[in-house]
């Protein structure tokens, strides 16, 4: 039977209507395979270190054993009370199917592609295909965001997909998905309830949904505060260890006395010195500085605030992950400016414009990320990558149940267990693995002869050599049949 013209028609506009709904999770599976890739590659050849990956994933690995155990590499009773992330446990179950580090590089991948989806979709709504594609691409090649891809895994990319979707719950008036999001985010990180709460500032502020807003508010206040103040000691034994803010206080309190009492100084701190200035530009400039007209802006506010007034640099840095969660934002709040300054133009003009400002946006992100800032260039440093398969065939000697020392670049391949140890920070661990290409030859001030040291102090305390190949040695403790490698003696040597 054949059928009617009108179904004739219908069909071509059917698939294509389904080919731009799939659109956006296309890119965004695209680029979580990308993203996985590199994270893996890095861990492969490693490039990956005991902070932040080796860390988080003895935890993981221990909610795996229906446990919480001791972090080791932290030295610390339980990682809870470092920061509060109890959303890892959610991994925990993956950690079944395939019990392997690199289950959190791939969960981090799709969770961090995951946050352009909402991007898109808000885009689309207002300004049309072609600029939803553009800042959706234009997101998911942020530098901020690729800086994060070639770091290591951290638990704070959980709370990218929980701001994208609140953003866009918040913009579409969807309560369930709203509170949804805020939950996510309340158990990825402390600092992430003042994102949502200055979310619920502009609920209040811009949308006059002053019930909603204030609730909001309300909720995420009293849980930072009940959580560095009484949640994260308890099960620290020990104080909030994180205050870095110095210039303004030595605590909460006095910081914001001193920001009431000399606003204009503390104003300043923001932009005092030049790499300050620099992070202001790479994260206003890849967005064409659009978000500052947007009443969104306000919820990047905590996340500068937190970054800019801390007295520790590495928070100013182009590098890791700490321009991650700001990253939906920026793009939700240049979305928002032009969708204004689009609504101020006449008829064709609208499209064209919205069009055009888009690409040039997509533009000035690639021309940040490819030629200034260039977080992927650290791809091609890794001289050691050909020595990975040695490295590991040391590794392999050691038993999955023995205590470990390690250095930085070896740790989160032996994190699965319930001692693993940062070199040097115990003595008497069963097993002693270093490798020294790793450090690609760039060693910290007295680091050389802290590992030589300890290779050293090791041999002469009852080790013997398990493994020696190249520039890696694995150390037992009672004794071992091998010899030194040439590269391993000549480094004790002193070369």
């Amino acid at each position: 039977m054949k059928a009617a013209p009108h179904e004739k028609t219908m069909r071509p506009k059917i698939a294509r209507h389904i080919g731009v709904d799939a659109l956006p999770l296309a890119l965004a599976l695209l680029a979580a395979i990308v993203y996985g890739s590199i994270s893996v590659y890095r861990h492969n050849v490693f490039a990956s270190g005991a902070f932040d990956l080796g860390v988080q994933d003895q935890t993981v690995w221990g909610y795996s054993q229906l446990e919480m155990i001791p972090n080791t590499v932290e030295m610390i009773r339980n990682l809870l009370g470092d920061h509060f992330h109890p959303i890892l446990m959610t991994i925990a179950p993956l950690y079944w199917i395939w019990n392997d580090v690199r289950v959190l590089l791939i969960a981090q991948a799709v969770l961090i592609a995951a946050g352009g989806v909402p991007i898109f979709w808000w885009a689309r709504q207002q300004l049309g295909l072609l600029s939803a594609i553009a800042f959706e691409i234009a997101y998911l090649v942020f530098w901020g965001v690729l800086s994060a891809v070639v770091y290591d895994f951290h638990h704070i990319a959980f709370a990218v997909p929980a701001v994208s979707f609140g953003l866009y719950a918040v913009l579409t008036k969807n309560n369930r998905l709203l509170w949804a999001m805020v939950v996510l985010g309340l158990l990825t990180r402390e600092n992430i309830a003042l994102t949502f709460a200055a979310i619920g500032v502009f609920v209040m502020l811009a949308q006059h949904r002053w019930r909603l807003g204030a609730a909001l508010l309300a909720l995420c206040v009293v849980w930072f505060v009940s959580v560095i103040e009484v949640i994260m000691p308890a099960i620290a034994g020990a104080p909030y260890g994180h205050w870095t803010y110095q210039e303004l206080g030595s605590g909460p309190g006095s910081a914001l006395l001193h920001i009431v009492r000399h606003p204009i100084s503390s104003l300043a701190l923001l932009f005092n010195n030049t790499v300050k200035l620099k992070l202001w530009g790479g994260l206003l400039g890849a967005w064409l500085f659009l978000p500052i007209l947007s009443p969104l802006f306000l919820v990047a506010i905590p996340t500068l605030l937190e970054r800019l007034w801390s007295s520790n640099p590495a928070l100013w840095s182009a590098s890791f992950h700490y321009s991650l969660v700001i990253a939906p934002v920026l793009a939700f709040a240049a979305i928002d400016t032009l969708s204004r300054i689009r609504g101020l133009l006449p008829g064709r003009l609208r499209q064209i414009a919205a069009g055009a400002v888009s690409i040039a946006v997509l533009a000035a992100g690639l021309v940040l990320t490819a030629g200034i800032v260039r977080p992927l260039d650290e791809l091609g440093t890794y001289t050691w990558a050909g020595q990975a398969a040695e490295i590991q065939s040391c590794l392999d000697v050691i038993p999955p149940s023995a205590s470990v020392s390690a250095s930085d670049a070896l740790l989160p391949h032996l994190s699965h267990r319930r001692e693993i140890y940062l070199l040097t920070m115990r003595t008497d661990a069963d097993y002693v693995a270093i490798d020294l290409a790793s450090y690609g030859g760039h060693f910290f001030a007295g680091e050389q002869t802290q590992i030589r040291d300890a290779i050293t102090r090791s041999l002469a305390g009852g080790y013997g050599v398990a493994c020696s190949k190249g520039t890696t040695v694995v150390l037992r403790r009672g004794g071992g049949s091998q010899s030194l490698s040439e590269k391993v003696a000549a480094f004790l040597g002193g070369g």
